[in-house]
């Protein structure tokens, strides 16, 4: 947990390069771990993602995670008003506080949702699996219909190899290496990494230009405090974040800004927000940290990932043997309020770690993207070649790595590519025993219909949002 929480900073600092990549990195290396060691890693590493993130986003002024943009708003004004110290305090204190709030809700709801999940059956997870595709495709950034190809196009990867009922060889072209099909990491790793890469050997140059870096730890107790003098902002983000996180597919980019817009409604002085408030800082990082309870939670019960970088979480889950759904709560039960635990100790180890040390951090922004290209690179290609031992793998990574370029270029959903991918073997098995035991038919249970319906409420999101914009816009004409 404590090498996750040093490489989770580390990796949130650095603009540009974030969660999906640093969980995507250390994929291989839980391969040969037992699954209290490895989750227990990866869960550190992506809880703290956003704490180093806050750092970059106040400091200089570049979000060091997405979600961080809704921080950038008000951090970096105040950072320009001589104010970064008290800045920096409120956006760390509120990390914790944040994942205090999840942490208690989401182990308060285990029993609730334990008692749904023991009703699922087989019928039933064919239809969860889709509603997590769909989740994902409708409701992330960009184009439904380009969500949804590339969760198809996720699945139909998914079923090179033998088929598992049947025998049959589907698109191995004789080839030894496809009968297993492609493995995770290097599909996984190709797809995330190195467009990423790329994109930093194409910009050159360092990352980021120097900035304001905090001096001793002026204001950063007073930018502490702040948080509790606006607790309301903070418990409010903190709870909307985590209902947030529990949607399966939305993210975190949907919960800062949502919590920043009511932080907003319920101030005094509305009209200040994007010059520099403190509020402006609190609610967007208190939901940062806030949603990953609610993510998780929803991803151990459902198998359905609560965030983008669930869904490698999901990943890590079947590379050390284990099956994404209810099973994590029934047979798994231990392993999932370690998480959940993991969770809350990260965050408060890693907001503490960076009151002590974020005038040192927040240089490692400053390394020039010539350096960390080739490192990547390198420690990429190492832990895609440990996973399988296969020079094969090598040679998907790259294949899967074009594909990833593409995908990011024309805007596709990359996420919702990799969950087809990892879910479409676990479909296709419960889609045939399905079938099997209850034929054409077997649809006809209360919570398939439940969730056919909820699929259907999630395409319905897009136009109904379209029309109740285009009714608002008329009525002010």
């Amino acid at each position: 947990m404590m090498l996750g929480i040093i490489v989770g900073l580390i990796f949130g600092i650095i603009p540009t390069v974030g969660g999906l990549l640093a969980l995507s990195l250390f994929l291989p290396f839980i391969f040969k771990m037992t699954p209290m060691q490895g989750l227990p890693l990866l869960m550190a590493i992506e809880t703290v993602i956003f704490t180093g993130g806050a750092i970059t986003t106040i400091l200089v002024g570049i979000p060091g995670t997405a979600p961080n943009s809704a921080t950038l708003l008000d951090g970096y004004p105040l950072t320009q008003k001589g104010q970064a110290g008290r800045a920096l305090g409120a956006g760390l204190a509120a990390c914790g506080f944040g994942s205090i709030v999840s942490s208690v809700l989401a182990i308060a709801l285990v029993p609730l949702v334990l008692a749904m999940v023991m009703e699922l059956r087989t019928a039933d997870m064919v239809f969860l699996v889709l509603m997590g595709i769909a989740f994902l495709a409708v409701l992330s950034r960009g184009s439904i219909a380009k969500g949804l190809i590339s969760g198809g196009l996720g699945m139909v990867i998914s079923l090179i190899g033998f088929q598992q009922v049947t025998g049959v060889a589907r698109f191995t072209f004789d080839n030894i290496y496809l009968y297993d099909g492609f493995s995770t990491i290097p599909v996984v790793l190709g797809i995330f990494v190195i467009p990423e890469i790329m994109a930093l050997a194409v910009k050159g140059g360092s990352i980021a230009k120097a900035g304001a870096f905090i001096r001793g730890m002026t204001g950063i107790w007073q930018g502490a405090l702040d948080v509790f003098r606006h607790r309301r902002v903070a418990i409010e983000s903190s709870v909307i974040a985590f209902v947030v996180g529990i949607i399966p597919g939305i993210g975190a980019m949907v919960a800062t800004f949502v919590a920043y817009g009511r932080a907003k409604q319920i101030s005094k002085h509305p009209e200040l927000f994007g010059t520099g408030v403190i509020e402006g800082v609190i609610a967007p990082e208190c939901a940062n940290d806030g949603k990953e309870c609610g993510a998780l939670l929803t991803t151990l019960a459902l198998g359905i990932p609560g965030s983008e970088s669930m869904v490698l979480f999901l990943a890590a889950m079947m590379l050390v043997g284990l099956t994404p759904g209810p099973d994590m709560l029934t047979k798994n039960l231990d392993l999932s309020f370690t998480l959940l635990l993991v969770s809350l100790v990260a965050s408060v180890v890693g907001v503490i770690i960076c009151f002590s040390l974020a005038q040192h951090l927040a240089k490692i922004a400053l390394v020039p993207a010539r350096i960390l290209t080739p490192v990547i690179l390198i420690i990429t290609s190492v832990g895609v070649y440990a996973g399988g031992e296969e020079m094969y793998d090598l040679i998907a990574f790259v294949i899967f790595g074009g594909l990833g370029v593409l995908l990011k270029k024309f805007d596709f959903n990359r996420p919702a590519l990799v969950l087809g991918f990892i879910l479409g073997d676990l479909f296709e098995q419960n889609l045939f025993l399905a079938l099997r035991l209850g034929g054409p038919f077997f649809f006809l249970r209360p919570a398939s219909l439940i969730i056919i319906v909820l699929i259907l409420l999630v395409f319905m999101y897009g136009p109904s949002k379209k029309l109740l914009l285009r009714g608002r816009g008329a009525a002010k004409v």
